[in-house]
């Protein structure tokens, strides 16, 4: 009976071992994840930040470049009706659109509203497309999967953005640098967490950079929604002001080797514990010497 009961014991401390040592994981998607925090600095949609304080209420996280040359950044945050998206290039300083190619400056924001994945768009993905023709005009496209792909669907009401240049704001040098700014309606959505992707496209006739999140690489993800991120919608505003993604991976990784060894303590006392009741009950049924 012994022999079982210490079996038992050490196959559960061998999971709580487990427990210990293995990292919170998020799945579905890329497993990529940003927080939406509750806003707590109303957002003025003019593309640029318009105090140095409109956007550290919001999680930060970077914006990739496949050759790995430049450097950007988007943020998230929400008021309960409409999802505010901020992204920013760093390596331009103005923005411009080109007639003849009808391309310039533009962002693209995808959402799962229902966080189903897929390897192509279905009918809760949408897809947001906003390109800058002039200082008073944004070119919009929403489109809609259909299963296998997207198709254009009509206006929906609400759904703004702006792109322009931030001149000093920015917590990010140098300036002035591109900046995009949207607004989506958050009926749209129908599950706490939802997947995500952006695409800031920094467009000028002598170079042009494609940044995104997330990823490795742009293969296929305006089409795959497996291949997006995530992003998980609080009802609470950001617990610590300013906090960037990168900082809070870094508080939490700090955080997780403490944990662990609270964990670890837990596992030697039980260990200890029930090591000295097996002792002591085979010394009381250990058999009394011949007399």
């Amino acid at each position: 009976m012994i022999v079982v009961l210490r079996e038992e014991l050490f196959a559960f401390v061998a999971i709580l071992a487990f427990l210990a040592v293995s990292p919170a994981t998020v799945t579905g998607h890329l497993g990529e994840t940003v927080t939406c925090y509750l806003l707590t600095e109303p957002v003025t949609l003019d593309g640029k930040w318009t105090s140095n304080s409109e956007w550290k209420d919001a999680q930060e996280a970077q914006l990739l470049v496949a050759d790995g040359t430049a450097v950007g950044y988007f943020r998230v945050k929400q008021d309960r009706t409409w999802l505010y998206v901020l992204a920013e290039s760093l390596i331009d300083k103005d923005v411009e659109y080109n007639s003849t190619t009808d391309n310039g400056e533009w962002m693209q924001v995808f959402l799962d509203t229902l966080h189903d994945d897929g390897k192509s768009p279905k009918t809760d993905d949408y897809q947001f497309g906003f390109l800058w023709v002039d200082a008073t005009h944004m070119q919009i496209n929403i489109r809609k999967g259909t299963g296998t792909d997207w198709t254009r669907v009509d206006p929906i009401e609400g759904v703004e953005a702006k792109i322009g240049t931030d001149t000093g704001n920015s917590p990010h040098p140098p300036y002035p640098h591109v900046v995009g700014e949207a607004r989506l309606p958050l009926s749209l959505i129908g599950i706490a967490t939802f997947g995500f992707f952006i695409r800031f496209v920094d467009s000028s006739e002598v170079l042009t950079k494609w940044f995104y999140w997330p990823g490795l690489t742009l293969a296929d993800q305006g089409v795959d929604p497996s291949s997006w991120g995530n992003v998980a919608y609080s009802m609470e505003p950001i617990p610590e002001f300013s906090l960037t993604a990168t900082r809070a991976t870094q508080e939490v990784m700090a955080m997780q080797p403490q944990t662990n060894l609270v964990l670890v303590g837990v596992i030697v006392i039980i260990i200890a514990v029930v090591g000295a009741f097996t002792i002591r009950y085979r010394k009381k049924r250990r058999p009394a010497p011949d007399s």
